[in-house]
């Protein structure tokens, strides 16, 4: 019968560390900011994902577009045959 009472109380007090964690004796409004900061922490780093998101979206995109260098025999050098240096 002891076993039983300890065991009880032993399941009791588990069972309550989670509402005892939420609602704290001097701030009623702690489960309240709790789950507002984890809002804002979720917000946060959704904005960061789509942030990082769209700039490897951008980076291959702009990678896309550059054309590949002309290498073949029809390539055209420059005019002039000069050092490329104006004066």
């Amino acid at each position: 019968m002891r076993a039983l009472l300890l065991a009880t109380a032993c399941l009791s007090a588990i069972g309550a560390t989670p509402v005892l964690a939420q609602v704290q004796q001097g701030n009623p409004n702690a489960a309240n900011q709790s789950m507002e900061y984890n809002s804002q922490m979720r917000s946060l780093r959704q904005e960061q994902t789509t942030q990082g998101n769209t700039l490897q979206m951008n980076i291959e995109r702009n990678q896309a577009a550059t054309p590949a260098p002309n290498t073949g025999p029809n390539t055209i050098g420059p005019i002039g045959g000069g050092t490329g240096v104006s004066r």
